[in-house]
């Protein structure tokens, strides 16, 4: 009867702790899938809805993207810039809208949402293209502003620019010797001035 009344009490003891075992490991599933359900709710509110970082007016920045730069990179950019608060969550909406990002400068605004700023930097190839030979013609329209004023035909070669400074330097040497002898001239002419007046 002893034996008997001992297993009786290691089964209920058995049954008690697999019982209370079962209940705390399953609370602390529980509480592991709420916690991941709430970082899983606000990780996907953050990919489809996201708040602009400052109100309107906001502050104006201006973004460069090199060549070779990927939708990664340009988030990175976007969140050292203060233009967004999670790359990884704009990374997945720039994947979700099929972004093509070109090198190039772009003006973007911390009051724009994620939607904004997205459209504002997902051009096409076309838009692309035209931006550079845009950027180009600016380039040239400087260069010969700069050296020919303009014209085409006033537009000089760098050999020319050279001989044209030579010949400057040569100009402002003999210059230099003519005033040189110029004052020496004055200058006699200056003491005979005053031993004329002395006598």
């Amino acid at each position: 009867m002893q034996e008997n009344k001992g297993s009786t009490i290691g089964r209920l003891a058995d049954l008690l702790g697999g019982a209370a075992g079962r209940i705390i490991i399953a609370a602390l599933l529980i509480l592991i899938a709420f916690e991941l359900g709430q970082l899983c709710y606000s990780f996907g509110r953050s990919i489809f809805y996201q708040d602009p970082m400052e109100t309107a007016p906001g502050t104006d920045v201006t973004v460069v993207f090199e060549e070779g730069c990927t939708r990664e990179d340009a988030a990175d950019i976007l969140e050292q810039n203060g233009l967004i608060r999670d790359a990884d969550a704009f990374s997945i909406q720039e994947m979700l809208y099929e972004v093509n990002i070109y090198p190039g400068e772009y003006k973007l605004n911390t009051s724009m949402t994620t939607k904004e700023l997205i459209e504002e930097i997902n051009i096409s190839e076309e838009e692309y293209q035209a931006r550079l030979a845009e950027s180009e013609k600016a380039q040239e329209m400087e260069t010969s502003d700069v050296i020919g004023g303009g014209d085409e035909a006033d537009i000089i070669t760098p050999e020319e620019a050279a001989a044209m400074t030579a010949g400057d330097a040569a100009a402002e040497t003999a210059g230099g010797e003519a005033e040189a002898g110029a004052g020496a001239s004055l200058e006699a002419d200056g003491e005979a001035g005053a031993e004329a007046a002395g006598e």
